[in-house]
């Protein structure tokens, strides 16, 4: 009697651990879910930054730094400079990113004032020479692309606009001399058009190091510049010129970009 239950029970079992094992070899479909493989626990979005110093080489590209009256010059020339910040990165793909930052940019323009023939002569003698600081801060809004050049070498090309921010006019008056000089910002805010392009080399774990370079034209000139010629007993100003200042400017531009904290799916694993 007993027989065919044990039969019948150990027919039952053997068809429970061959279904099983059947359901364990199966694709992973349906509600039955596999571990997730490497690729899926990598990071979708993946942000980074770091820290960015660079050389600004300013031009006066589409502007007017001189003024000519009567037989004197009036001359404005940008200086070279500096900039330095902080950059984030917000990667999509191995293609696509969103890049902003925060950056301190130091400007300064030697005013100089003298006899000439012509506005495109040089000074024959001159009257007044002084130099003027200005600060801004940058905050970009750009579109970066990559192209991969080899298996650590990406070719970087940023497009966007820079949102300005400056603080306030300036004001400068030699006591040893009868010209002054009024730096009047024509908004505390100025959108520029921003271009980036280089190079960065990707480490295994230490980051990444980008050289390249960055062109910003500002949408309308930053400051009206007037360099006003005193009368040497009083305040009476007898001769006063306006020069705008667009802003425009070149650098060269290097940033270090610090490694990721998780495993991402572009850029590899961090130690960190």
């Amino acid at each position: 009697m007993w027989a065919p239950k044990r039969k019948f029970c150990l027919l039952f079992f053997g068809a429970c651990f061959c279904l099983f094992q059947t359901l364990k070899a199966q694709p992973t479909t349906g509600i039955i879910r596999a571990q997730p493989s490497q690729a899926e626990r990598k990071q979708k979005v993946f942000v980074t930054g770091g820290p960015e110093v660079s050389v600004t080489l300013p031009t006066t590209f589409g502007e007017r730094p001189r003024s000519f009256s009567g037989d004197t010059l009036w001359d404005v020339s940008p200086m070279l400079r500096y900039r330095f910040g902080a950059a984030v990165r917000i990667d999509f793909s191995k293609v696509f990113a969103l890049q902003t930052g925060l950056y301190y940019h130091s400007r300064r323009f030697q005013v100089s004032v003298g006899a000439a023939g012509g506005i495109q002569q040089s000074f024959d003698s001159l009257y007044f020479q002084e130099g003027i600081n200005y600060i801004g801060y940058e905050l970009p809004l750009m579109a970066l692309f990559y192209a991969q050049l080899g298996r650590q070498a990406f070719l970087n090309n940023a497009v966007g606009i820079s949102v300005d921010f400056y603080p306030s006019s300036t004001e400068k008056l030699n006591t040893n001399s009868e010209f002054k000089i009024f730096n009047g910002r024509n908004s505390w805010i100025v959108p520029a058009l921003r271009a980036c392009v280089g190079i960065e080399w990707r480490t295994e774990n230490s980051g990444a190091f980008y050289v390249g370079g960055t062109f910003q034209r500002p949408m309308f000139a930053l400051t009206d510049m007037f360099i006003e010629r005193q009368e040497p007993t009083g305040p009476i100003g007898f001769q006063t010129q306006e020069i705008n200042i667009g802003g425009s400017f070149f650098s060269i531009d290097v940033r270090y970009i610090l490694p990721a904290g998780k495993e991402n799916a572009f850029f590899g694993k961090s130690t960190r």
